[in-house]
């Protein structure tokens, strides 16, 4: 098989589909949660804001950071369920705090040098119907090949 490094940003039961065919195929389904820092206060400037609420230790961060991995990673394993059974050895869940989820998506490939990006077509964006917005942005700037699923 030509893929044997996948990362899955929807999709899962398709990507499952090569799991099951090769068993040296490696699916890295990946989910971009909200970045902690984003869970800060937007603006500084706002007459109601109490700054002291909002003097974190780096330990603060690091532990908001962690539990909101944590808890994101939980979450997603419990709603594939049976989309990764026979596959378990191999499939990793990936939740990955960002931003941007195109760009974080792409990033994360990059790293893990995979070999195909597998995404649905949800088409909930401005262009419904077509193609997701988070799809169609991962199309456009991605050097990786995209497999993208109806």
């Amino acid at each position: 098989m030509v893929f044997n490094n996948i990362v899955v940003a929807d999709a899962v039961m398709k990507a499952r589909d090569f799991a099951l065919a090769d068993p040296e195929v490696r699916i890295h389904v990946v989910f971009v949660t909200t970045h902690p820092n984003a869970q800060l206060p937007a603006s500084f400037n706002n007459s109601s804001f109490d700054p002291e609420q909002y003097l974190l230790s780096v330990e603060d961060v690091m532990d908001l950071y962690n539990r909101t991995i944590a808890e994101e990673s939980k979450k997603v394993k419990t709603g594939l369920g049976v989309a990764i059974e026979g596959v378990e050895d191999q499939v990793t869940i990936d939740v990955i705090p960002g931003y941007t989820p195109a760009d974080d998506i792409i990033e994360f490939a990059k790293e893990i040098e995979a070999d195909l990006i597998v995404m649905g077509s949800r088409g909930l964006g401005a262009i419904r119907g077509v193609i997701g917005s988070v799809s169609y942005a991962v199309l456009r700037e991605s050097t990786i090949p995209i497999l993208v699923i109806k």
